[in-house]
């Protein structure tokens, strides 16, 4: 048998009125070895022998078991970023919270019931390995009783049954930044030299990109007017990162930036690297694109030229839909675009440029019409800087977004709890409490879900209980630390376990004792009716002190993690655990501790029908300074393709300067089969090169029969 490189999915179900309930099981297989996804050659994690991870693809009400097989040399975990866990809080996969770590060698299951619907993805939990590879889209199409916003978008029946149509075929499109040092690598050089470091060499989509260098002038012409001002129109380096200043490091000595590698801030080296080509069928009418945030460092933003997006969807959950050009996805958010296909059959850029919270870099992918061999330059929407190209581009409102149908909340919280974000004791350590910094390793072989008193090992600081039931409002304050400027970048922070609702934004400091006395004074500053629900929240920045307000009510028991998505940030201290529901603690089932010496199931239990086969072997290379390789992989069957999705380099070459000046692309000649833009922005797009990352054609779908 061929090595594991698809799903083993299997299901049984029984007779319901309306939706089929299905038992789904599936299989990642994790590897450390060599790959390339951006042309530059190094260590990093793939999943079934592919990168990003397979897709999973349910229904709502499946009930999942997710099995892990680490064949790597270190310790991981996978949590599933947004799924709520009701009644499963020892899948949500945080280490030292609610499992002990997966052991190299060993296998983990992971079960918990699709109880929603929408966009999500999966991801390590341990350390930053996310910044090595581990990620993978989810979606879970909705139940038919389900009401959806498409008839706010067009009465047209035809229209409305082809957006339905596309709903149930979506693209999922993950986006993602990419470091050429492993992520141990990343986290030594900020320890060495006591500096933040936030610079990446790529952007990815759906696992492809490759290193665009257009020089300091041309990266000082798309800069943005505000980024100028807040690093008080210091030049950016070659990379497009941000100089190490008091406005990007705060005030604490002794650094070292001496130390920083050649090549992380500045010396960027153009790589030949891989293009991502989405193919779009123009008879449908209509194309839906699932957009995952699944950034270690960068915010991001996409837009497709000349194809206004409708979004319908966020975090999961469906909006009322706002038309627009542009679109920012940070860390961990997810975003539905509904787009109509009724221009002319040709290759049109998708273009994910960071939004310049902290460098200038951009990547690009390719919608596709089928049937069409016409590679002309289409006209761009943002700029490589992520800077609208006329005054008329309309960029997505997030004030404005709207839940739909409709939500009512309740107008009291019965606890307010206080958190202060910044750095705390150095320029890359953060806190989310105020005074102290959260120990990702913590725990690590004594969970708390397992122990409630192993919460002693934390500070204080860093975890907040409250009591099954009630309604718990956090208020996020910036801009009231020491050592550090008031300015900041945002910070995203993302809740596990179930949504919480933005009720309020504000500038300066909360200065009231709870969110109905400021809202009784500033209500212009809340959002109180239909408020937004989100499992990931943004400060605002980089503008001076600002709070914000969400609220969300105990349901779950359990101890759950909220903190910041940026990786760096996560992996230095800034969390705080919720303990939720301490009055009714769960209990972990039998068999749910599976790490060693506990009594578990090895490997994967295989359902009624399934097929197993060979599995496949890790040994190439070892991680720095991490230890050896592991030896025999997991087995596991054969999955079914899944006809939906993109196609990887196939076709001819194209390239673009990313929209320098007036946004204009440009086009010549280049070599391996496809062609460089102008503006220093070579890639490959023909057949795969000797680097790439291995990754099959199509995408590959979580199938149950």
């Amino acid at each position: 048998m061929a090595p594991l490189k698809t799903l083993l999915a299997w299901a049984t179900s029984g007779l319901l009125p309306l939706v089929v309930a299905k038992n789904v099981h599936f299989d990642l297989d994790l590897t450390w070895k060599k790959g390339a996804p951006d042309g530059n050659v190094r260590e990093m994690i793939f999943m079934n022998d592919q990168f990003p991870g397979p897709e999973l693809r349910l229904d709502q009400g499946d009930d999942v078991e997710f099995v892990v097989h680490n064949n790597m040399p270190f310790k991981t975990s996978v949590h599933f970023h947004g799924i709520e866990q009701h009644n499963t809080p020892w899948s949500d996969g945080v280490p030292g919270l609610t499992q002990k770590p997966i052991q190299p060698g060993h296998s983990w299951t992971y079960r918990w019931k699709a109880t929603q619907y929408g966009t999500y993805w999966y991801h390590a939990h341990a350390r930053s390995e996310m910044m090595d590879g581990l990620y993978g889209p989810i979606w879970i199409n909705p139940a038919p009783e389900t009401p959806q916003p498409f008839h706010l978008i067009s009465k047209d029946p035809a229209d409305i049954a082809a957006m339905q149509k596309a709903e149930k075929r979506p693209h999922l499109v993950t986006l993602s930044d990419w470091d050429h040092l492993t992520a141990s690598e990343y986290q030594k050089v900020q320890e060495d030299t006591r500096v933040n470091i936030f610079c990446s060499d790529s952007v990815l989509i759906n696992g492809r990109g490759a290193v665009y260098c257009p020089g300091t002038q041309n990266i000082s012409s798309v800069e943005l007017s505000y980024l100028k001002t807040a690093i008080d129109n210091q030049p950016l380096s070659d990379k497009g990162c941000l100089p190490n200043i008091y406005e990007t490091q705060g005030d604490f000595p002794p650094t070292y930036p001496e130390r920083i590698p050649a090549g992380l801030n500045s010396g960027c080296t153009p790589t030949i690297g891989n293009h991502e080509i989405i193919e779009v069928d123009s008879p449908n009418g209509w194309v839906s694109f699932k957009f995952i945030g699944a950034s270690s460092l960068k915010a991001l933003m996409f837009s497709i030229d000349e194809h206004p997006m409708y979004i319908y969807e966020v975090d999961g959950s469906y909006v009322e839909p706002q038309l627009v050009e542009s679109a920012a996805i940070f860390n961990g958010e997810r975003y539905a675009a509904m787009v109509k296909l009724d221009k002319p059959w040709k290759d049109y850029t998708i273009r994910v440029p960071d939004t310049q919270g902290d460098q200038v870099i951009s990547g690009f992918a390719t919608m596709r019409y089928i049937g069409s061999d016409n590679i002309s330059p289409s006209k761009p929407y943002v700029d490589y800087g992520g800077r609208n190209t006329s005054a008329s581009v309309v960029a997505l409102d997030n004030k404005a977004i709207k839940p739909y149908p409709p939500v009512t909340i309740p107008q009291h919280a019965d606890q307010l709890v206080n958190l202060t974000l910044g750095r705390w004791g150095s320029a890359y350590t953060w806190t989310t409490s105020g005074n102290a910094l959260y120990d990702v390793m913590a725990n690590w072989d004594d969970p708390i879900l397992y122990d409630i008193n192993a919460k002693n090992n934390l500070a204080d600081q860093v975890t907040i209980q409250t009591k099954n039931g009630t309604w718990v409002d956090l208020l996020l304050q910036l801009g009231d630390m020491p050592h550090t400027p008031a300015i900041q970048a945002p910070h995203v922070m993302h809740k596990h376990s179930n949504k919480a609702y933005i009720l309020g934004v504000g500038p300066g400091f909360f200065n009231w004792s709870s969110t109905e006395e400021a809202y009784a004074e500033r209500p212009e500053l809340f959002q109180m009716e239909n408020p937004q629900r989100r499992d990931t929240f943004v400060t605002n920045g980089p503008t001076g002190p600002t709070w914000m307000i969400v609220r969300y009510q105990v349901v779950n028991p359990g101890p759950f993690l909220f903190h910041c998505h940026i990786e760096t940030h996560l992996s230095n201290g800034m969390a705080v655990a919720l303990l939720d529901g301490v009055d009714v603690w769960p209990e972990v089932p039998l068999g749910e501790d599976q790490s060693p010496g506990q009594a578990q199931a090895q490997g994967s239990t295989l359902g009624q029908g399934s097929t197993s086969g060979q599995g496949s072997t890790s040994g190439q290379g070892s991680a720095s300074g991490q230890g050896s390789t592991s030896g025999q992989g997991s087995t596991s069957g054969q999955g079914s393709t899944s006809g939906q999705g993109s196609t990887s380099g196939q076709g001819s070459g194209f390239g673009q300067n990313g929209g320098f000046g007036q946004g204009q692309t440009g086009f010549q000649t280049g070599g391996q089969g496809g062609f460089q833009g102008t503006g220093g922005f070579p890639f490959h797009s023909g057949a795969s090169s000797q680097n790439e990352a291995p990754r099959p054609s199509g995408q590959y779908q979580a199938r149950a029969w």
